[in-house]
C-alpha cells in the first residue's frame, strides 16, 4: 500500500486561544487610510503603538510577552510585528503574538500568515493554528489552487477544522486532485464535515489509489449513507487487510439491515483477529442484536484490558442472553477497582448485564460458592436484590453475617430492597453491626417496615450512634414508625437531633413547634423548611421570629418570605435589620414588580452602607425605570467602592 506523509497535526495545547477576552477587530483596508471598528470604537494611538512595537524587541521575554499581547487591540499595523514575534525564542511571546493575530483578524492578517506554511515545520503549524482560529472559509480559497501539493493539503485540512458546511463546495471541487495525499485529505474532510451530498462522490473515489481509498471508506462511515454498504461490502474480500480493517469498521458505523447482515455473513464465515473486528463493528451498531456463535469470542474480549472492547462484550453477552457466563462475569466485575474512576465507571455495566438475565441459577450458585472471590461475591449479591431474587433471600441471610465488611453491607441492602417484610428482627440484630454502613443500610429497612418493636431500640441506638449519617437515618426510621411518638420526646434530645427532625418531617405541627426551640440553629431549620408546605399556617411560625435575637433567624425569615410568598410585610422592618445579610435576603425577598412602594424600598437598599446590599438593590433596580430610580444610580457613580462604581 501505498503511503503519504505530510499530515496535518494541529498541537491542541496551542489552539486554546482564549485564555484572554479581547474585542474583535473589523478590518476595512484601502490605499490611503485605514478604517476600523472595535467593541470600544477606538483607534490604537500612534504613540502606543509605538511603545508597544519597541517593547517587543525587548531583552525580557515577560515585557516582549506582555507587548505582544496587549498588541491584541491593534488592527494590520501590528500585523507584521506579530508575525515576526512568532519566532521568538519564549513560547509565552509565540503564544501571545498567535492570540493577538487571530484577534486583529481580517484578510490583511490570513494573507500575511499563509505564506508561513512554507515554512518551518514549528512555524508552519503556528500558522495553521492562526488561519484554524480565523474562520474563515474564504481566506483559504487560494490555497486550494497553491501548485504546491502540500499547501493544497493544508488547505483541506483546514476546511474540516473550521467546521464550517460551506466548506463542502470547495471539497466538491478537489475531489480529482492530482494529487493523491490531497485527494485522501479531502475525503477525510468530507466525512468530518458530514458532506452528505458528496456521497456518490466519495463512493466512485473506492476505485482510486489504495490510501484514497482508505480515507473514502473512512469518509463513508461517517457520512452513515446505506448507499455505500454494497460497495464497502466488496472490500471485505481484498488481500490489504488495512482495507478490510476499515470497511468493517465503517460498515459497523453505518449500520441498518443490510450493513449489518454483510457483517454477520462475515463473522460466520472467518476467524481470527478479524472475526473479532466485524464482531466489535456489529456489536457497536447498538443493543439487542442477538449474534450467533460468538459466545467464545465474547468471552475472549470480556478479559481484554482495553474497557471500551469489554463495554461491548457485555452488550453482547446481554443481546444473547450468554447466562452461562455469570462466573467469567462475577470474576471480571469483581476484579474492578470501585476507587479506580475506571472500575467505578464498569462495575454497573457488569451489574445491569447480571440483572438483564433475571434470578437465574448461576446467580444462585455463585452466592452459595465459597470459591468466588468477595467482590465478586458483593457483585452477585447486589445483582440479587436489583432482580428481585426472592430464591436467594436464605443465603443472602448467611451473608449478613459473613466476616467481610463489604459482603455485609450488600447483604442488608439487598434483603431490604427485596422487601422482607416479616424479618424485623434479623434487620434490628445488625443495627449493632461494627460497620456504621451495614448499621445505616439496617436502620433504612427498619423504618421502611415500620416496625413499632423497633421504636425504643432505635431511640437507644440514636444517642450512642457517633455519626452522623447513621444518625439521620435513625431519626427518619423512628419518624416513619411513630412521627407523634418521636415528637413528643424531643425535648430531650440534643439540638442536631431536633435539627434532623425539622428537616425530615412531614408535619406542619412539627415545625410549628420547633420554631421556638430554645436553639437558633433548630429555629432556622424550622424556617428554611417552610418551602415543603403550602400551609396557610406558616404566617404562624415567621411573623414571631422577626424579631428573634440571633441573626442567623431573622436571615432565614427572609429567606423563607422569599421561597414561601407569605408575610411581605414583614420585610419592612428586615430591610432596616442591623446585619447586612439580613438586609440584603430581604431586598432579595422583594416582589418583582411594578408597585412603587417596592420600587421604594429598593432604592433605599441603593444608599445602603453595605456594598453587597448596594449590588443586589442595583440588580432589582433594573424593573423600576423611574425618575426616582434613575437618580439614585446616579449618585452611586461617585460610591467609594469601584465594584459598585461599574
Amino acid at each position: 500500500m501505498a503511503t503519504y506523509t505530510q499530515t496535518l497535526i494541529i498541537p491542541q495545547i496551542r489552539s486554546s486561544l482564549t485564555y484572554r477576552s479581547y474585542p474583535k477587530v473589523f478590518l476595512q483596508v484601502s490605499d490611503k487610510n485605514i478604517n476600523t471598528q472595535t467593541s470600544t470604537e477606538k483607534w490604537m494611538h500612534k504613540k502606543r503603538l509605538q511603545s508597544l512595537l519597541k517593547k517587543l524587541g525587548s531583552p525580557e521575554p515577560s515585557t516582549r510577552r506582555h507587548a505582544a499581547e496587549a498588541l491584541s487591540d491593534s488592527d494590520e499595523r501590528a500585523v507584521y510585528p506579530l508575525i515576526k514575534a512568532l519566532r521568538d525564542e519564549s513560547p509565552g511571546v509565540q503564544e501571545a503574538a498567535m492570540h493577538s493575530l487571530v484577534e486583529i483578524g481580517g484578510e490583511v492578517t490570513a494573507y500575511m500568515v499563509q505564506p508561513l506554511l512554507r515554512d518551518e515545520p514549528s512555524i508552519r503549524n503556528m500558522a495553521l493554528i492562526i488561519l484554524k482560529e480565523l474562520g474563515r472559509v474564504k481566506l483559504l480559497l487560494p490555497l486550494l489552487n497553491d501548485k504546491d501539493d502540500d499547501i493544497r493539503k493544508f488547505a483541506v485540512d483546514l476546511l474540516s477544522e473550521i467546521g464550517d458546511k460551506g466548506g463542502c463546495r470547495y471539497l466538491e471541487e478537489m475531489i480529482h486532485d492530482p494529487n493523491p495525499n490531497v485527494r485522501a485529505a479531502c475525503m477525510t474532510s468530507i466525512g468530518k464535515l458530514k458532506c452528505r451530498g458528496l456521497t456518490e462522490a466519495v463512493i466512485n473515489a473506492l476505485d482510486d489509489e489504495e490510501w484514497v481509498i482508505f480515507s473514502a471508506v473512512e469518509a463513508l462511515g461517517e457520512l452513515g449513507d446505506s448507499s455505500a454498504v454494497v460497495p464497502i461490502s466488496r472490500l471485505i474480500k481484498r488481500d490489504s487487510e488495512p482495507l478490510r480493517y476499515a470497511a468493517i469498521e465503517a460498515l459497523g458505523k453505518i449500520g441498518g439491515t443490510e450493513a449489518e447482515g454483510t457483517l454477520e455473513d462475515f463473522i460466520e464465515n472467518s476467524s481470527g483477529t478479524m472475526r473479532t473486528a466485524a464482531i466489535r463493528s456489529l456489536l457497536s451498531t447498538g443493543p439487542g442484536r442477538k449474534i450467533k456463535g460468538i459466545s467464545g469470542d465474547l468471552l475472549t474480549m470480556l478479559s481484554s484490558n482495553d474497557m471500551e472492547e469489554v463495554k461491548l462484550a457485555l452488550r453482547g453477552i446481554s443481546s444473547i442472553g450468554l447466562k452461562e457466563s455469570t462466573p467469567n462475569l462475577l470474576d471480571r466485575g469483581g476484579a474492578m477497582d470501585p476507587l479506580n474512576p475506571g472500575g467505578a465507571e464498569m462495575i454497573p455495566l457488569f451489574r445491569e448485564c447480571l440483572a438483564s438475565f433475571g434470578c437465574t441459577g448461576e446467580l444462585l450458585e455463585a452466592l452459595a460458592s465459597d470459591r468466588l472471590k468477595y467482590r465478586g461475591k458483593v457483585l452477585a449479591i447486589e445483582v440479587a436484590g436489583e432482580c428481585g431474587c426472592s430464591e436467594a433471600v436464605p443465603v443472602l441471610k448467611e451473608l449478613i453475617n459473613s466476616s467481610a465488611r463489604d459482603i455485609r453491607r450488600a447483604g442488608v441492602r439487598a434483603l431490604d430492597r427485596l422487601q422482607i417484610g416479616e424479618d424485623g428482627d434479623l434487620f434490628l440484630s445488625k443495627t449493632n453491626d461494627p460497620d456504621g454502613h451495614v448499621r445505616e443500610a439496617a436502620i433504612t429497612a427498619l423504618g421502611r417496615l415500620r416496625d413499632g418493636s423497633a421504636f425504643d431500640p432505635l431511640l437507644e441506638l440514636l444517642h450512642a450512634e457517633p455519626y452522623i449519617n447513621v444518625k439521620e437515618r435513625i431519626v427518619k426510621a423512628l419518624l416513619s414508625i411513630d412521627e407523634m411518638k418521636f415528637i413528643s420526646l424531643i425535648d430531650g434530645y440534643e439540638s442536631s437531633v431536633r435539627e434532623m427532625a425539622v428537616r425530615y418531617s412531614n408535619s406542619f405541627d412539627t415545625l410549628i413547634r420547633l420554631s421556638t426551640d430554645g436553639n437558633p440553629s433548630v429555629r432556622v431549620s424550622s424556617l428554611l423548611a417552610l418551602g415543603r408546605f403550602s400551609d396557610k399556617r406558616a404566617v404562624e411560625i415567621i411573623r414571631p421570629l422577626v424579631e428573634d435575637p440571633s441573626s442567623d433567624v431573622r436571615k432565614a425569615v427572609a429567606q423563607s418570605i422569599e421561597e414561601t410568598g407569605c408575610c411581605k410585610d414583614a420585610l419592612h422592618s428586615l430591610l432596616s435589620d442591623e446585619d447586612m445579610w439580613v438586609r440584603f435576603h430581604a431586598l432579595k425577598a422583594l416582589p418583582d414588580t411594578d408597585g412603587t412602594g417596592d420600587s421604594a424600598l429598593i432604592i433605599s437598599g441603593l444608599r445602603d452602607r453595605a456594598v453587597p446590599v448596594v449590588l443586589k438593590a442595583i440588580e432589582l433596580i433594573s424593573g423600576f425605570p423611574t425618575d426616582e430610580a434613575k437618580a439614585a444610580l446616579k449618585e452611586l457613580t461617585g460610591h467609594p467602592d469601584q465594584v459598585v462604581k461599574e
